[in-house]
């Protein structure tokens, strides 16, 4: 995909060990590889589970909520695209689903006084330019 480098935000190709990821994104699902061997989640998607070192991993949806395992409200730019969006919030998010397997994300639809480490957060779906869409997180019950 190309996009105009104001417009959009930094995004990866989608190589073959990451094309399930965006297309799950882009159908508003959440998706991670996990190990068909000892059940572990894997992520970021690489070839091999890095607990039991198999290679028979497959995508699965996951539920898309989990908790706030960190955050940092972004007062400098890193990216023209963010320029006029500052500041913003950033996180890490625990899954649901296993307890360590955590995802870096955009958060959304609150303030940064409203987060606590902790925090239940729910995954949402936006589109942030023209035929790409993106993943955030927000608290559970917030309204965008």
């Amino acid at each position: 995909m190309a996009f105009d480098v104001a417009s959009s935000p930094p995004v990866p190709d989608a190589s073959e060990s990451t094309r399930f990821y965006w297309d799950a994104i882009a159908d508003h699902r959440l998706e991670l590889l996990r190990c068909q061997s000892c059940g572990h989640f894997v992520h970021y998607p690489r070839p091999v589970c890095d607990r039991c070192l198999s290679d028979d991993l497959k995508p699965e949806e996951i539920s898309g909520r989990g908790t706030l395992y960190s955050w940092c409200e972004v007062m400098q730019p890193s990216h023209p695209y963010f320029a006029e969006r500052l500041p913003y919030l950033i996180g890490v998010i625990d899954i649901e689903e296993e307890a360590g397997v955590r995802i870096p994300t955009g958060i959304v639809d609150c303030r940064a006084d409203e987060l606590r480490c902790g925090a239940e957060m729910e995954a949402v779906f936006r589109q942030a330019a023209p035929g790409l869409t993106l993943v955030h997180f927000r608290p559970v019950g917030s309204a965008p």
